[in-house]
């Protein structure tokens, strides 16, 4: 059972020592069945000499491995790298090209988590935050505390991508951000229409904070406060997130550490006018936050991504437009 990858495509992808440590897999690959724990030795035998030594536990540490496993250190070296390119980066990607390609046609993984969950997950590991899953999940894995709207930070209707304030059609339900409804041009509010506008902004925003924060976090050795503590929340808040922080203000909320959470969710995700079913996700993912604060993180990180977003979209509506993001 051959990797299946051209030789070509490793010397064209890849740096001279990592290509030549994929060539070198591939090559004691042919003829053999690949399992997870030849994959494994073979990977600690090419590429652990060529990983820094405060990176080689991500394969060190495993001795015993399956598909799912290996794929995950792919994620792990990834993060750990920081950058879009590098070594590091590229013995993970080969790591994922191994669990992929070994078979024909190629082996599938469950669809990765979105970037921000990926990345808080790796941080609450990093730092032994054990966010495990009978926290995360209940109902039988059915309801994910961590789910959100493709379009904003609000947990999904049952069954569908989307919250019950970005569905479309007679159902749609306004925006409220803690008791404002949408009537206040002013302020930063949304329809189903303008949402999809502005869906590559607040992805690009997302992923420009949640890559700030990350390489902060990296540079200073994974000792930056890059996650919402447990005090002085609100300290934390007007540095990390200003336009939920001026919100917070704006709408009078409360933001003592005692309250400020609670605060948060009144803002954020408070379910009004929701139907039965509608309102049940909500009601879930509040009380689990309102246990386990810091699942707040990824919500706060998406408001924040989508306020940016949305005050940069308006900012150039009119005469005052200078990009077409509308």
């Amino acid at each position: 059972m051959p990797l299946y990858i051209d030789d070509t495509e490793i010397e064209f992808r890849f740096c001279a020592p990592v290509a030549q440590g994929l060539k070198a897999i591939k090559s004691e690959m042919q003829g053999r069945a690949v399992t997870p724990s030849l994959a494994l030795s073979l990977m600690k035998k090419y590429f652990q000499p060529l990983i820094p030594e405060c990176h080689q536990d991500v394969l060190g540490n495993l001795t015993q491995a399956s598909w799912e496993d290996l794929e995950f250190t792919y994620a792990e070296m990834v993060f750990r790298s920081g950058l879009p390119s590098g070594q590091l980066t590229e013995i993970a990607v080969c790591i994922n090209l191994i669990c992929l390609f070994s078979t024909h046609p190629p082996r599938t993984f469950p669809d990765h988590e979105t970037i921000e969950i990926t990345y808080f997950l790796q941080v609450c590991r990093q730092l032994k935050l054990g966010i495990e899953d009978n926290i995360r999940f209940s109902d039988n894995g059915r309801f994910d505390v961590l789910r959100a709207c493709k379009y904003c930070w609000r947990q999904p209707v049952p069954g569908r991508l989307i919250c019950a304030t970005h569905t479309a059609g007679d159902k749609h339900v306004n925006i409220k951000l803690g008791d404002q409804e949408d009537s206040d041009s002013n302020l930063p509010f949304t329809d189903y229409k303008e949402s999809r506008r502005q869906k590559q902004a607040f992805d690009t925003t997302l992923n420009q904070i949640l890559t700030k924060e990350l390489l902060e976090f990296h540079d200073s050795s994974f000792t930056a406060p890059i996650l919402m503590p447990d005090e002085n929340i609100w300290q934390w808040l007007n540095i990390r997130r200003p336009l939920l922080s001026d919100l917070l203000l704006t709408q009078h909320k409360a933001i003592h550490d005692e309250q400020i959470v609670d605060s948060l969710l009144s803002l954020l995700h408070k379910p009004i006018g929701l139907t039965e079913t509608q309102y049940q996700p909500y009601l879930r993912a509040n009380t689990l936050i309102k246990t386990y604060p810091i699942l707040l993180w990824p919500m706060l990180l998406r408001a924040e991504a989508w306020l940016t977003a949305r005050k940069t979209l308006r900012d150039n509506w009119g005469g005052k437009r200078t990009s077409g993001l509308a």
